[in-house]
């Protein structure tokens, strides 16, 4: 979830201001005052104690704020992690029709194919996060333009689809495009083989 723009300035604002506040603190505490002015010096030794309890408040909010981002961290790279296999599982169970219409893209040579919602395989991609509309609907077709997800790129490999980089045989192709969903299809004539299939 995106952070509040006015609450991350406010936070950046209170740094600053606690940084400041963190080196005068240090520099009265620490440095030789007495070479610069006794009177200060005097000033600074009688509020020695509540220098330090400055100090200790000063510190304490800069370990909090390094707690709070290592932790942070640490939960969006588990949830990042839960994400990845969860989308590797997805794709590792596609069924028939949902490969298919994966290939399309390949076969087309598209990032971006215009898809009827409403299709069982094309629903179940979307739902499933493999899927996502990229623009608007198309209200007489009932179908939108869609791409891969970021999440499901890396899985979409050619053999979770189904193809192969090498040349394939004639039995392959056939079978290949006799799988394609017609709804995918480009309404121009399509080559008669795809053979040399290579990765993006």
């Amino acid at each position: 979830m995106d952070a509040n723009p006015s609450s991350f300035a406010g936070s950046k604002t209170l740094n600053i201001v606690m940084l400041w506040l963190f080196c005068v603190t240090l520099a009265l505490l620490f440095l030789p005052l007495e070479m610069v002015s006794l009177e200060l010096a005097e000033q600074v030794a009688a509020n020695r104690t509540y220098l330090y309890l400055a100090l200790i408040v000063e510190v304490s909010n800069f370990l909090s704020q390094g707690i709070f981002i290592a932790v942070s961290y640490f939960l969006h790279k588990r949830q990042v992690e839960r994400e990845q296999e969860a989308m590797k599982t997805t794709v590792s169970r596609l069924d028939f029709a949902e490969r298919a219409l994966l290939r399309e893209f390949v076969l087309q040579r598209k990032s971006v194919l215009n898809l009827p919602e409403a299709e069982p395989s094309v629903r179940s991609l979307l739902d499933s996060n493999v899927l996502q509309i990229v623009g608007e609907h198309d209200d007489d077709s009932t179908r939108a333009p869609m791409i891969i997800t970021k999440q499901a790129r890396p899985f979409i490999t050619y053999r979770a689809i189904g193809l192969t980089r090498s040349k394939m045989s004639e039995q392959m192709l056939e079978q290949i495009m006799n799988a394609r969903p017609e709804f995918a299809r480009e309404k121009k004539t399509q080559p008669r083989a795809y053979r040399g299939i290579k990765a993006a």
